[in-house]
Formats: structure tokens, sequence, C-alpha cells
């Protein structure tokens, strides 16, 4: 607040007659952010090559440690005394807008957690329900649809190549957990059939709602959009909803939320960005404290299912991120993502938490990860997802992506933890 002094003055020779009142100048209180600096750094420059965002919460409180998105911009360009600020018109489109919290995207296959859960709480299917998983799927007549190992055996085809890897094959029967961990989509779209057949076409769509989809998660200091979850008006609505898309519209801040009340054990909270307001000098004026706002509908033994499915979707030598995460040193659980975005390639997601604060000390995170049309989330999203992972518990990346040499991600020598990461010049 300004300081000042009020005075009386003689009107003919300007001189102070008087002092009326003086109130001194009181400097600003401090706002203390919950975000990790280190954290956010990296998470920019692992999403910096792509167009996309990534979000970190801690997973049990909902504090949030970082928010990434791409491309950004250098808010000292807004300075109207800044001589550079002509570069305000060189600003690349769309990079103003918070992709983390205002980016609205189709989920894909991370979306079949929420199909999971709509499905046994309906009562329709047990962990112990079984779908032959094969390349098509022709329940419904309006089209033959194909799962993902078909595309690879397509793609295999078309170089010259025989369709004998795991990922070209059909997954063949699955149970339920085996069906998260090898996405299959055939068995999610009979799950969404099945609704559909006995009068619940709005279980899918219920369930999201109820994991905080469709609406906006409350974070207050900055600026979100909802996203979009509707009722299914027919069969072919309700199996493509089943697998994340259709009209399905998610932030990646509300994929985040979701993802970490998996891992928590059912409890959503509200995303906490300031920590605390304190004076320069003196004790904190508010303290900010974890919001708890509800509590996924499903039943603990059925929720440690999921969560146990999503763990083999890293453990699992066949589990679709098996590949990418492969020798993290941190227990993780997780979901790829792979979403038809209507032009291109598909949007890359990646959704998980870890699970060692136990073993560290250090609260467990959980992380949402999305590349705009990138290609596969397991190619693409999985390892920004261990990049991030990585930098939280050592401090830096201490691998490089497949993809760093081609796509501009920096090369990392990796520190102690806590250090500050020294990057290795590209040859």
């Amino acid at each position: 607040e300004h300081g000042g002094t009020l005075y009386v003055t003689n009107p003919s020779t300007g001189q102070i007659v008087t002092k009326v009142g003086e109130k001194e100048a009181k400097p600003a209180d401090s706002v203390y952010l919950t975000i990790n600096r280190n954290l956010q750094y990296e998470a920019e420059q692992a999403i910096k090559p792509f167009t996309g965002a990534a979000v970190v919460l801690e997973r049990d409180t909902g504090r949030v440690l970082a928010m990434a998105s791409s491309p950004s911009f250098d808010a000292n360009l807004f300075q109207p005394t800044n001589p550079n600020n002509s570069l305000l018109n060189n600003l690349v489109s769309g990079s103003l807008i918070n992709r983390a919290a205002q980016g609205q995207y189709p989920l894909g296959s991370v979306f079949k957690l929420i199909t999971t859960s709509a499905g046994m709480e309906s009562g329709l299917f047990v962990p112990e329900s079984t779908w032959d998983c094969q390349y098509t799927w022709t329940e419904l007549s309006d089209q033959v649809r194909h799962d993902w190992t078909w595309q690879h055996c397509q793609d295999r085809l078309a170089a010259g190549k025989e369709c004998n890897t795991s990922d070209s094959q059909p997954s063949g029967p699955l149970t339920l957990p085996e069906g998260l961990m090898r996405s299959c989509n055939p068995f999610f779209w009979h799950i969404g059939y099945t609704l559909y057949q006995n009068n619940r076409p709005n279980d899918i769509a219920n369930m999201a709602r109820a994991f905080g989809l469709g609406q906006k998660t409350g974070i207050d200091q900055i600026e979100e959009e909802p996203g979009q979850i509707t009722d299914p008006t027919s069969a072919i609505d309700v199996v493509n909803q089943a697998i994340g898309q259709g009209t399905v519209q998610v932030t990646p801040l509300q994929v985040a939320r979701f993802v970490a009340a998996i891992g928590n054990g059912g409890t959503l909270f509200r995303p906490q960005l300031v920590e605390k307001i304190a004076p320069v000098d003196g004790n904190p004026i508010t303290v900010f404290k974890p919001e708890a706002v509800g509590t996924l509908p499903v039943q603990p033994f059925r929720l440690q299912m999921i969560q146990q499915a999503m763990v083999s979707v890293v453990a699992d030598k066949r589990g679709t991120a098996n590949f990418r995460l492969r020798g993290l040193n941190i227990p993780v659980a997780g979901k790829t993502g792979t979403a038809e975005s209507g032009s291109g390639l598909p949007h890359a997601w990646f959704a998980g938490y870890t699970m060692d604060s136990e073993a560290t000390g250090l609260p467990d995170i959980a992380i949402a990860v999305i590349l705009e049309n990138q290609g596969e989330g397991s190619d693409w999203a999985a390892p920004v997802f261990r990049s991030i992972v990585e930098t939280y518990y050592f401090g830096s990346p201490q691998s490089k992506p497949w993809y760093a040499d081609s796509y501009g991600a920096p090369l990392y020598t990796p520190t102690p933890f806590g250090g500050i990461p020294t990057k290795t010049p590209k040859p």
C-alpha cells in the first residue's frame, strides 16, 4: 500500500499551515506457490520440442508441483518499456493458451480406467470377466472396428515384415485387468455396448463426472476450462465414449487429478497452487491446506484392481508402457493413451503416479502428459513422464528420450538429488 501525508496549505503563499494526517507505506505481502522450481523447469524442457502440456500434482494432497504448456512465451515482452516488445507479433499461434488447464482434448485409452470402473460398479463385470481380444470387433453392425494391434500389423506388412511381434498380434483371451494392461479396444467397446443393452447408457458418463470430468477443478488462481462429458444418445455414442473418443473432452489438469485419486485410494482434491501468504517479516497471514472435494464412487477392492492393472501397464512385459519405462528405478503405475484427434496424427497421452513415499520420504506424485498430434502415447508421452519422475527423485532426468537428438530435447548429465542439471552440448 502506498503511503502519504495530507497537509493544509495557504492558498495564497502555498505554505504549509498544518499537517492533517499521515500514513506510512506498507510493503506487499509475499505469495508463496506450491510450484517446485526445478521440477517446473525440467517439465517445460521435456515438452518444449512439442505442442502439449504436463501437470504434476502431489498425489495425496492435490498440491500443484509443476504445470507446463508448450509452446510458451516470454511474459517480459508484455512490459511496455521492454525494447523487445515488438517481438509480440512473432508469438507462436496458441502460445497464450495454458494447455494444462485450458486445453480440451479427447482422452483416448486413459479413459478406459473410467470405463472399467463403470463396468464393475454396474455389477455386469468383475475382475475375472474375460474377452478374446482379436483384431476386430463386430458386435455393433454399423462398421468393423479394429484393435490397435491390427494397425501395427498393417504397418509391418506395408514394410514387408511379418506380424510376429507382441504388438502386431492379437492379445487373445484377457481378464479385465489384463484388458487395461494391453489396452484392448474390443474389450472396452464390449463393456460400453453391454451397458447400453442393459439400459445403462449413461453409466460411463456418470462415472466420468464422478471422476471430475466435464467440470472445472476449482483451482481458482488460473483460468481453466470444464471439458465435456455428454450423455450418449445411441449405442455408437456409448462405444465411442468407452474408449475416450466421440464427444469426450478433458484437460490435462483434470486427468492428473483423477489419476491422483486412483493412486491415493479415491480422494479427489481441489488442485492447490498457493502455499501461503506472508508479510516481508513475520508469520504467514494465511496458510492454505489441501481440500478434499469428492470421493471416487468405486468400491475399495475394485479400485485396488485398477491400481494393480496400472502397475502391470508398466511392469508386465506385455504392458503398453513397459518398453519405454523399463529400467525406471522408481515404482510407478500408469496408463497409456492414443487419442484420435480428427486430423493428423493422434494425441499422445500418458498418466500415472509414483508409489515410493515410504522408501524416499518424498510425497508421491501424479503426472498427466499430452503431446498434440504426435503419435502413440507409449512412444511419446511415456518418456516425458519418465523424465519428470526422474527429475523429482534425482534432480534431473537420468536418461534421455529415444527421440532426443531428432526432436531437439536437451541432453542431460545426471546430477545428485537436488542439484541443478547440467546440459551437455549436442555433437
